[in-house]
């Protein structure tokens, strides 16, 4: 990789870099319409008024590649002239990840390279272009009896590389691990253009020398632009939810512990919903939910015989800790509606997630922290959810709900601020750092390491042009850097903010605003309608 200084780089798009972004793309693949750019200047989370002022957000120009070479000879272009790249999925992530920080060029990549490549039967692998969304591929997987072992719970929506870069964790992680434990191989575009290939589509990559699949695994778009990506699948067999009612959240911690600790049971996903969850969610008028109090669910995968095997063990763990077996329709629809927890965003006009994880051995002592931390913070409850990730991981959804109309809605941020600090103390950390929690990297790992991966990333990209201002390398449009002791101070300032103020009331001032209740009587009635024998 050759060099050049800070100071011979203009960083800026000017008329003629869209010209030769024209030249690569036709100019149908680039786009400089004001309307369109804002659009792409954050991600699925709406953009709090801070960041505007302390990033440059809006890109200088979108474009759409299709195939590989063409993203290589965009981003050689960008680091010859210092120029930012973002790489941006579906954006279905809330933490800035695909925000631009110093505008620049940025890459949608779920437009153009967006196909399943190949699925390969024999090999247990299959193929997709770095924009492919997780639902198309599992669909193609699912139509020859295979499996993919783990996927974000955004899967209708989100990208197979957008997951990848964040090391997610979803549905299917504690069988099969988080996403990085699937991957084979990775085609890579590095900030110079030079495109490499992290491992192999067709076996393990279990040799001497450094794990590259590791590296761009959790890179958040840091380090290079992932453009294709090779998968381990699994035989299917028969998949089966099972779903068991507790009256208290906290009884379930028993049941978890015995689960995660047996030598031989491995569920495909094990999770939890609250009593405040299901509550929400018959405000929403979401009225499947009759006779639920928590929660929990257990899914397992495998051949029948296995399974039912399983699910005996299961039934008697969970009977002995006072858990009560629901019906199968039950267990199935809440599996369905494993990637739709907040839909019950309907009665705030915003609902975030603090996701954080602790020791799965602390599992109901972080459950009394979660209410308790809504209690403090004056949060409206929306709800805690959460899924075991592994043996040794429990990992909190928490929500709340917030107005994004007014001023005071940023604020409620400080709830996530103070969550993470209290998962602290039970061996956890807040998950996913992107650009809004990037100082957090500081606290949840060691100095040497943290320094490690900063020189990593500028001997990589020493011209920063590589989604600059994430996980890193925070840093505001105007050179202020967002490291910990900084950002430590602000989430002091919201913490205390947040407390003093009233508490928030937002879903039963919406339930006012907007008449929820009355609107789902009249959708109802609606529905009751009856049909003439077509001679009319």
């Amino acid at each position: 990789m050759t060099s050049r200084k800070a100071e011979n780089l203009s960083r800026k798009v000017t008329p003629e870099i869209i010209n030769q972004l024209e030249e690569i793309l036709g100019k149908d693949n680039v786009n400089t319409s004001e309307m369109d750019r804002m659009l792409y200047s954050h991600d699925l989370a709406p953009l709090p008024k801070e960041a505007g002022i302390a990033f440059n957000n809006i890109p200088d120009v979108v474009v759409r590649p299709h195939t590989v070479d063409q993203v290589a000879s965009i981003v050689k272009l960008a680091y010859q002239n210092g120029i930012a790249v973002v790489p941006r999925g579906a954006s279905t992530w809330g933490l800035g990840g695909s925000m631009p920080t110093a505008a620049g060029i940025l890459l949608d990549m779920s437009s153009g390279m967006n196909e399943v490549i190949k699925l390969d039967k024999e090999n247990m692998y299959v193929k997709v272009q770095s924009g492919c969304i997780w639902k198309k591929m599992m669909e193609v997987c699912e139509k020859e009896g295979l499996l993919v072992g783990s996927y974000p719970s955004s899967f209708p929506s989100a990208t197979v590389a957008g997951w990848i870069s964040t090391s997610g964790i979803g549905p299917g992680g504690y069988k099969y691990g988080a996403a990085g434990n699937s991957i084979l191989n990775l085609k890579v575009v590095l900030p110079d253009g030079t495109v490499i290939e992290t491992g192999y589509d067709n076996v393990a990559n279990n040799m001497s020398g450094y794990n590259l699949n590791s590296l761009f695994n959790g890179a958040e778009g840091t380090l290079g632009i992932i453009v294709e990506v090779t998968l381990r699948v699994y035989p299917k067999g028969i998949i089966k939810p099972l779903a068991y009612n507790f009256k208290n959240l906290k009884e379930m911690g028993v049941p978890i512990n015995k689960i995660v600790n047996h030598p031989s049971l491995k569920p495909l996903h094990i999770a939890w919903s609250d009593c405040y969850h299901f509550e929400n969610q018959r405000k929403a008028g979401i009225d499947e939910h009759k006779g639920i109090d928590n929660l929990f669910l257990v899914t397992l995968q495998g051949a029948e015989e296995f399974v039912k095997l399983e699910e005996q063990e299961i039934d008697k763990i969970v009977a002995e800790s006072g858990g009560v077996k629901m019906d199968q329709h039950v267990a199935d629809h809440e599996w369905e509606e494993r990637c739709y927890e907040y839909r019950v965003r309907k009665i705030g006009i915003g609902s975030i997630p603090a996701e954080v994880v602790v020791e799965v051995q602390h599992w109901a002592e972080f459950v009394d922290e979660c209410y308790k931390s809504f209690d403090v913070m004056k949060m409206d409850t929306g709800g805690i959810v959460g899924m075991i990730a592994d043996r040794s991981t429990a990992m909190f959804m928490p929500y709340y709900f917030k107005d994004d109309e007014t001023m005071l809605g940023m604020v409620a941020f400080a709830f996530n601020f103070y969550l993470g600090n209290r998962a602290l103390l039970y061996g956890g950390r807040s998950l996913g750092f992107g650009v809004f929690f990037a100082s957090n990297l500081d606290l949840v790992r060691e100095r040497n390491s943290t320094e490690l991966m900063r020189d990593l990333k500028t001997f990589l990209d020493p011209h920063d042009v590589m989604n600059p201002g994430h996980l890193v390398c925070g840093k505001t449009r105007f050179g202020i850097n967002m490291d910990s002791k900084l950002m430590g101070v602000g989430s002091v300032i919201m913490q205390a903010a947040k407390k003093i103020l009233p508490k928030d009331k937002i879903g039963m001032m919406n339930k006012e605003r907007f008449h929820y209740d009355h609107m789902e009587e009249e959708k109802i009635q609606g529905r009751n309608v009856t049909y003439g024998d077509g001679s009319q």
